[in-house]
């Protein structure tokens, strides 16, 4: 006697699959995301402690050196300091207004200051060029200044208008580094 049984799933057993499969996927999904999220905000924290280490460096060969006015021996180009001893302005020696005698910064001695101080792959702008917005970006870092003298770099790949950006404060003058996350506008 022949016994011939189809062998097979039967729609049971694949819709049970399909639901098994439907709920890992839920649940992968968001972790994943989270990932790349995560992934992106330590190498933002990569790149600034970067900026944050060679200030301190070029600070302690400025005290090394003697406390000079003029380029200390240190990242690439001729670094100028701050009256404190902290990189201000990349191959031109600092702006005194005639009122105060603290050096000024330009927009682009941030990009500069950058640039010249840390070796990293990562890109960057100033605000102005392109669009005038931090977002969106075609870059990694988005630089400016404050009103009051200080650098701003902005970390933007992957980020949106509507989330915070890890961004990187920098006062020349007195050598102060803060980080923090805050929205940016695109206006």
């Amino acid at each position: 006697m022949k016994n011939n049984k189809n062998s097979g799933f039967t729609l049971i057993e694949l819709v049970v699959v399909i639901v098994i499969l439907a709920v890992l996927a839920v649940a992968a999904i968001p972790r994943f995301m989270s990932y790349q999220r995560d992934a992106q905000l330590a190498r933002a924290d990569a790149a600034f402690a970067s900026f944050k280490n060679s200030v301190q460096l070029y600070h302690s060969k400025w005290l090394t050196q003697g406390e000079p006015n003029g380029v200390v021996a240190y990242g690439q180009g001729d670094i100028y300091p701050s009256k404190a001893g902290y990189p201000i302005s990349v191959d031109e020696a600092p702006r005194v207004p005639t009122s105060e005698d603290q050096p000024t910064i330009r927009g682009e001695d941030c990009v500069k200051l950058w640039n010249a101080l840390t070796q990293t792959d990562l890109t960057i702008r100033a605000q102005h060029e392109g669009s005038g917005h931090v977002l969106p970006s075609n870059t990694d870092i988005v630089s400016w200044y404050t009103g009051n003298d200080e650098c701003y770099y902005y970390y933007t790949p992957s980020f949106t208008i509507e989330e915070k950006l890890p961004i990187l404060y920098y006062l020349p003058q007195t050598g102060e580094l803060r980080q923090t996350k805050e929205g940016a506008s695109s206006e």
